[in-house]
């Protein structure tokens, strides 16, 4: 769903009521207009559940790190 703002004389726009529960909101510049992605004030709180997994925190984070450096997971 869309939504029109206003922007005012500082730059700055209200977030609708249901997006307003964000901390934070991610904006992507996509030419002549953005994208705001709203980040929730509790994120893993948000997010807990939605991918399931057996593996360990410790382990997740050894894959990711592996990812970023461009080396392969175990």
């Amino acid at each position: 769903m869309g939504y029109v703002v206003k922007v005012d004389d500082r730059g700055r726009i209200k977030l609708p009521k249901n997006l307003a529960n964000a901390d934070s909101v991610i904006i992507i510049n996509a030419g002549t207009f953005f994208i705001g992605i709203p980040i929730p004030k509790e994120p893993l709180a948000e997010t807990s559940g939605i991918i399931e997994t057996k593996l360990s925190i410790k382990e997740l984070k050894e894959i990711a790190e592996n990812d970023a450096l461009g080396r392969h997971s175990k």
